[in-house]
């Protein structure tokens, strides 16, 4: 049987070892997520503290040759266990063909379960067909998380810490955050931690832009920060540069449009203050985190060069970007948030 990948997290939380089926197929181009999965399978199975005699792991050059093997491990229950997990790595044709082994001389009630851990499976994928066609096994599809589930990631895991978090901060840590599972949870563990434990009875903390950017803060953020510069800016050359120096660090469009963004929202609402006569230093209060001293002076003279209007102009432009870039394959998301970033530094200058 196969479920959607929005349905596994729940799948996985009413997981019962007395009704578990007899295969479980983790796989997906997230690995983050697959492994996350697999280790959530494995928890809600033998429990958070079981015996090191219920689990087997196996990879895919101990079943070369053997089809028979995963069936003989399922087979040998341990002596004062109640459970057994077998856990696979892998899905080559040794892989495929010792799980078509134990699906076809499974009889009755499985005495233990196996869990298989994989990279992405086209439909084709014997493997895969093989979980999603039998109705003794669940395939579960793990992929890239949107920027909704990031969202909503963000503030569950850091609700059951005691935190909120404020909007811009929300802002800048999803568009910092990658799309992997694993990479995800572990930047908010670090960002818990640089917070502290805080006490659940306690009234619940705020986590701010400068606390995502003391606890997250990488020496790639200057790359981006010279970016939307010298887009602001309209130095053409230079966003070029700074573009191609990003993309051959395999950077996310989707984090430079969204970091752009972010900045021209803020340049907006900054601007708009000045047209109703608040002074320029008072505005720029509007920048969170504070602006560091070297970049103040540039973002002083993008205001001189900027209007609330064009910025609105500007804005309408990356929202088209990123929604572009969403259904976009890697290259493509590229080229079309580079052609956007380009696009406003040359209104810019006019």
């Amino acid at each position: 049987m196969k479920l959607k990948a929005h349905e596994v997290e729940s799948w996985v939380g009413g997981l019962k070892a007395g009704k578990a089926p007899a295969l479980v197929l983790v796989y997906g181009p997230d690995r983050g997520g697959v492994h996350e999965t697999a280790k959530a399978v494995r928890k809600a199975y033998l429990g958070k503290d079981f015996d090191p005699l219920q689990y087997v792991a196996l990879d895919e050059s101990a079943l070369t040759g053997q089809a028979g093997l995963l069936s003989d491990e399922a087979a040998a229950l341990p002596m004062f266990g109640e459970h057994k997990l077998v856990h696979i790595a892998g899905a080559n044709a040794a892989v495929a063909a010792a799980v078509k082994f134990y699906l076809a001389k499974l009889e009755g009630e499985a005495a233990a379960m196996v869990l298989v851990e994989t990279d992405n499976l086209r439909p084709t994928s014997p493997l895969r067909k093989a979980a999603e066609t039998d109705k003794r096994a669940m395939a579960l599809p793990c992929y890239a998380l949107e920027a909704r589930d990031i969202g909503r990631l963000i503030r569950q895991t850091l609700e059951a810490e005691n935190y909120r978090i404020e909007a811009q901060a929300m802002d800048l840590l999803t568009a910092r955050l990658a799309t992997d599972l694993g990479i995800i949870k572990r930047e908010l563990e670090r960002l818990a931690l640089y917070k502290g434990v805080r006490d659940k009875k306690a009234e619940a903390g705020m986590i701010t832009g400068e606390d995502v950017e003391a606890a997250l803060g990488d020496q790639t953020q200057g790359d981006y920060d010279r970016l939307i510069d010298s887009v602001a800016l309209g130095r053409l050359d230079e966003a070029d540069r700074a573009l191609a120096r990003l993309e051959a660090t395999g950077t996310s469009a989707a984090r430079a449009l969204a970091l752009a963004r972010i900045h021209f929202q803020t340049l907006h609402l900054a601007l708009g203050q000045m047209e109703g006569g608040t002074p320029q230093n008072k505005a720029l209060s509007a920048f969170r985190p504070p602006l560091h001293f070297r970049r103040k002076p540039l973002v002083e003279q993008q205001m001189r060069l900027w209007s609330s209007g064009k910025c609105a102009r500007a804005l309408e432009i990356l929202n088209a970007a990123e929604k572009a870039c969403r259904g976009a394959a890697g290259g493509l998301s590229q080229a079309q948030a580079g052609n956007a970033l380009l696009r406003i530094a040359r209104a810019a200058q006019r």
